[in-house]
């Protein structure tokens, strides 16, 4: 039965990059194999890409007890895969939690589980699920050694897609570690096989690694692992059994790296040779590379070809068996309208928002339902009731959220995109110079749209992803947590949900700034007190990085004036929120005044006509010629920096529509200070 292990190995291959031929200790099996009649049917079926057909016969054959429930779901989830049917793929690797291994009776059954859990934490990377990523090799991990089975995280591609999520969790010493116990199974694999599949493995392994690097911004530990590569190429393209498939594919995948790494380090003409490289491959003219190439077309601001390539991707979808879903639109949909967007074509931009707007709650319903399938499968039984229904609970919250936060995004983005429009034709009748002007500020709105966008993406998804992956922990009988690991967990929980709760309210708040209606002022009130509600407001007396005063001059102490309690309390909170942010004692290096801490200083003052509050900081300041530009919307002059970038907006808005002012004090130079106004109307 060795050909029939040798093509399953392929078929591997062809549906995942990276598998790795598994290395096992004996399990007191019946046979040293037990592979079977219908295995090599199953095998010729597979050699004529006939996978409708092999799943028909695979369960034919698991009905008659001729194949065992493992191999079974073996052979249907790398037909699957092959397809395009991942979400099938995904209901059936759910099924493996359910596997007894001690039970297995051959090395084919063991061979099936360990290459089908292998594709099911690829799949799971593959769809940026980092949390169950970790928690699933952790959990196959401990089944197989407690079988008495090697360790299965150690393999080179388990160690590597470990180490790749724990990248993407900001984990980089741990994910360090684990692409090293990767490297050193590679060289201990390529020491006595060295066949040109061996070597195709090692360097997508490896290239996986630098892509993971790459995408991370670590861009000095991506290179050595580039390196590697071109002797892993050479090898075999020299060997005697070359491959040309494999040697045309391995050369794609280097030299498309090598041009990401060399244009995000600024070395454009490398960039390009590399990437004329990669296009002259047979591999870059398949559809599925054509649509994926336009990562580096999007980097290098190539949006009209972009643009163009993306025209083709309704057939890659189609062909692929993709469905429409929530995965589908962050990965093609988004950056379709992205390419659009930047390429100029705004109604093909706009046709492709209306695509999403449309698919969207057929999309959401395909999620719900796929996570319904999940917690049927794993969870089937009477004793688990209670914990479906917690579980369900849970989900249907964070669903909740998800809703709100993507009907407020879509609904923020028609309205930038309805003003654009009407700033574009009023701009016809203007002057050439006018024109230019309104050219500039059409480009840098794009920008910053895209990067709100993309601040978004990350501000949304880092919370939700918390949340979730503690509620399937809590969820996870297997799991034990103790009184401490419960309580930092469930505090965890409350911080990321307020995270969020703080966000929907900013959009919403934000609908004011194109509000020209006035607010009603009623309020009677002090102006020590509104101070006082915004600072508790703000916490900034818990901040432990900065220290914080609030001083009150004597004419404003016993003073009281009618005003929007409500709004002033917010305007000012936003205020203290952006000297938290911005206010950290590392600028107070080089000065002067070397306080141990940072400084913020609240100071209420009055006059006959208004009243005054000051929020004065040592923070990292703000250039005069950014004055006014830091009101605008989306505005972050750090564009690494913590926050949306409307906080100030939304302030003056507010501000403003109470007859007062906010404005920033350019004298100051010791950081940022910001004076903001509200009318004087005296109490009789």
């Amino acid at each position: 039965m060795t050909k029939v292990y040798d093509k399953i190995i392929l078929w591997v291959l062809m549906a995942v990059a990276g598998c790795t031929a598994p290395q096992h200790r004996s399990l007191n099996f019946k046979d040293s194999e037990g592979y079977n009649h219908a295995d090599s049917v199953v095998s010729d079926i597979g050699d004529e890409r006939d996978f409708a057909r092999l799943l028909v016969v695979v369960d034919s054959f698991e009905r008659a007890g001729e194949l065992t429930p493992v191999r079974a779901i073996f052979y249907k989830t790398i037909a699957y895969n092959i397809m395009g049917q991942q979400q099938h793929a995904l209901n059936l690797y759910y099924k493996l939690a359910a596997v007894d291994v001690k039970a297995l009776e051959s090395q084919a059954d063991l061979e099936s589980y360990i290459y089908s859990y292998k594709d099911y934490v690829r799949l799971l990377c593959n769809m940026r699920s980092y949390d169950r990523v970790l928690r699933e090799a952790y959990h196959a991990d401990r089944k197989l050694k407690e079988a008495g089975y090697d360790s299965f995280v150690d393999h080179q591609d388990i160690a590597q897609m470990i180490g790749e999520c724990q990248l993407y969790l900001n984990q980089a010493p741990q994910a360090a570690e684990h692409f090293a116990k990767s490297l050193q199974t590679m060289r201990k694999r390529l020491v006595t096989n060295h066949d040109p599949l061996d070597l195709l493995e090692c360097q997508k392994t490896m290239n996986a690694i630098a892509r993971g690097y790459i995408h991370t911004g670590r861009y000095d530990e991506a290179t050595p692992w580039i390196a590697r590569q071109d002797s892993l190429f050479a090898a075999a393209d020299n060997h005697p059994q070359r491959d040309s498939v494999y040697v045309d594919e391995m050369k794609a995948e280097i030299n498309y790296s090598k041009a990401l790494l060399a244009h995000v380090q600024g070395r454009e003409a490398e960039a390009e040779r590399a990437f004329a490289d990669y296009q002259s491959t047979e591999l870059a003219n398949q559809l599925g590379s054509v649509i994926n190439a336009n990562e580096y077309l999007m980097l290098t601001h190539r949006y009209e070809e972009a643009a163009q390539r993306y025209t083709q991707l309704e057939r890659f979808l189609k062909e692929s068996g993709y469905q429409v879903d929530l995965e589908t639109f962050g990965r093609y949909l988004m950056p379709k309208f992205r390419a659009n967007m930047l390429a100029g074509h705004r109604d093909s931009a706009l046709q492709v928002a209306i695509q999403v707007a449309e698919v969207y709650d057929s999309a959401l319903a395909r999620q719900k339902m796929s996570d319904a399938d999940l917690l049927t499968t794993i969870y089937d039984t009477e004793g688990k009731e209670r914990q479906i229904a917690e579980q369900r609970a849970e989900l249907s919250q964070q669903r909740l959220f998800t809703v709100a936060i993507v009907t407020v995004i879509l609904i923020i983005f028609f309205l930038i995109y309805t003003i654009q429009r009407r700033k574009a034709y009023r701009a016809l009748n203007a002057t050439n110079r006018q024109l230019m002007l309104a050219n500039e500020r059409a480009e840098e709105s794009s920008r910053m749209k895209t990067e709100f966008i993309q601040k978004i993406s990350h501000e949304v998804r880092t919370p939700l992803n918390l949340l979730s992956g503690y509620s399937q922990v809590l969820g996870n009988m297997d799991i034990e947590i103790d009184e401490e690991e419960l309580q930092d967990i469930c505090g965890k929980i409350v911080q990321n949900s307020e995270r969020i709760t703080s966000m929907v309210d900013k959009f919403i708040d934000m609908s004011m700034i194109y509000s020209n209606t006035g607010i009603e002022c009623l309020d009677t009130v002090s102006p020590a007190a509104v101070a006082e509600q915004a600072v508790e407001m703000s916490e900034i007396r818990k901040t432990a990085h900065l220290d914080f005063e609030i001083r009150v001059s004597p004419e404003a102490e016993a003073l009281h004036f009618v005003v929007n309690q409500k709004m002033a309390v917010k305007a000012l909170y936003l205020l203290l929120d952006n000297a938290i942010k911005f206010t950290h004692p590392l600028v107070l290096e080089g000065r002067k005044d070397r306080r141990s801490k940072a400084h913020v200083t609240l100071r209420i003052g009055s006059d006959s006509d208004q009243v005054t509050f000051v929020v004065e900081d040592t923070g990292i300041g703000v250039p005069s010629e950014q004055a006014e530009h830091i009101f605008d919307e989306f505005v972050q002059l750090n564009k690494y920096s913590e926050g949306t970038g409307i906080g100030l907006s939304i302030a003056r808005s507010l501000v403003r529509r109470m007859n007062g002012e906010i404005t920033l004090d350019t004298i100051y130079t010791d950081g940022a200070r910001f004076v903001m106004s509200l009318p004087l109307a005296r109490v009789n």
